[in-house]
């Protein structure tokens, strides 16, 4: 089963919903299921969602910087994601605004960067040999800088720490294969 771009961010966004219901925060309708913890690793959280028949499991993290400080960003989440019977290892960045029509947002660990397409609130790797290499780096590195601009032309980054990705990355490995 393949899921096209736009089925990973209408389930992207349906995550952000269903993490935002688990923090106590009312930002949409309620899911059918509300995602399951795979585990806590430092800085990362692993969880599966079921719906209409597709799960999907996410290793997921917030910013620990986000900049400008005066910017309304929202929620921001940068996501991997494994679909049972799919795709595996796809990274994306969801914020809580929308970016820049024809607009990309880089990816930074260390010296080496990646462009990511933005659609809306979402950002994603079109090649998925570049999503192998970017998920090998943050495996690697330390930290990871994403840098976009919003519709309103406002330069927006956020520092992602990678402390405990290998981890939550096995573990959505592990309960979505």
């Amino acid at each position: 089963m393949t899921i096209s771009t736009t089925g990973f961010y209408k389930e992207a966004t349906k995550f952000m919903l269903a993490i935002g219901l688990l923090a106590g925060l009312c930002m949409g309708p309620a899911l059918a299921e509300s995602p399951k913890s795979l585990g806590t690793f430092k800085d990362w959280s692993a969880y599966s969602l079921s719906e209409n028949g597709q799960t999907v499991c996410f290793a997921v993290s917030e910013p620990q910087d986000k900049l400008p400080k005066t910017a309304k960003h929202g929620d921001v989440f940068f996501l991997i994601s494994n679909w049972i019977g799919g795709s595996k290892g796809e990274p994306s960045l969801v914020t809580g605004y929308t970016f820049k029509a024809g607009s990309s947002v880089t990816a930074e660990i260390g010296s080496s960067k990646w462009n990511l397409f933005a659609k809306d609130n979402g950002a994603w790797i079109r090649e998925a040999v570049d999503e192998k290499k970017l998920i090998n780096a943050m495996k690697n590195g330390s930290t990871m800088r994403m840098k976009g601009t919003s519709a309103r032309g406002t330069a927006t980054e956020y520092q992602i720490s990678l402390s405990g990705v290998t981890k939550a990355i096995n573990a959505i490995n592990t309960s979505c294969q």
